[in-house]
C-alpha cells in the first residue's frame, strides 16, 4: 500500500510540474504559480537570480521575459520525480525557446529541479531551481 501511494504522489507532482510548464508556454500567469507556496523560493536564470516568495518572482515576469510571435516552447524533455509520504523532489531537462519580434528564433535547454512539500493533502512547490551551463 504505501509504494502504491508513492506512485500515486510521484504522478501527481509529475501532474502538476506538467502544468506548470503549460501555463509557463502559454502566459497564462495566473496559472504558472498554482501549486507553489507563496513563500516558495526560487533560484532563476535571469538576474536577480533569487526570488523569496511568489510574489517577488511573479513581480519580476515583465522586466525578463521576451516578447515572442507565435507560440512559445517551453517543454520538459526529460522528467524524474521520487515521492515520499511528506515530501517530493523532480528534476529534469526543459527545452525552451520561441520566435522573437524581429523574426529571430532563439532555443535553450535548461536544467530544474523542485522540492514539493505535501500540505493538508496537496503537493506545493517550496523551492525551484533553474540553471543553465555556464556557456552553453
Amino acid at each position: 500500500m504505501k509504494q502504491e501511494q508513492s506512485i500515486a504522489d510521484a504522478e501527481r507532482v509529475r501532474q502538476l510540474l506538467l502544468a506548470w510548464a503549460t501555463a509557463t508556454r502559454t502566459g497564462a500567469h495566473d496559472a504558472i504559480l498554482q501549486g507553489h507556496d507563496p513563500d516558495v523560493l526560487v533560484y532563476d536564470v535571469l538576474p536577480p537570480l533569487l526570488y523569496r516568495g511568489a510574489d517577488a518572482y511573479r513581480a519580476s515576469w515583465s522586466s525578463w521575459q521576451p516578447q515572442t510571435q507565435g507560440e512559445d516552447t517551453f517543454e520538459f524533455t526529460e522528467l524524474d520525480v521520487v515521492a515520499g509520504s511528506e515530501v517530493a523532489f523532480a528534476s529534469g531537462l526543459i527545452k525552451c525557446g520561441g520566435t522573437l519580434q524581429g523574426g529571430r528564433i532563439f532555443e535553450d535547454l535548461v536544467r530544474a529541479t523542485f522540492c514539493l512539500q505535501k500540505r493538508s493533502g496537496e503537493w506545493l512547490v517550496a523551492h525551484q531551481h533553474i540553471s543553465k551551463p555556464a556557456g552553453a
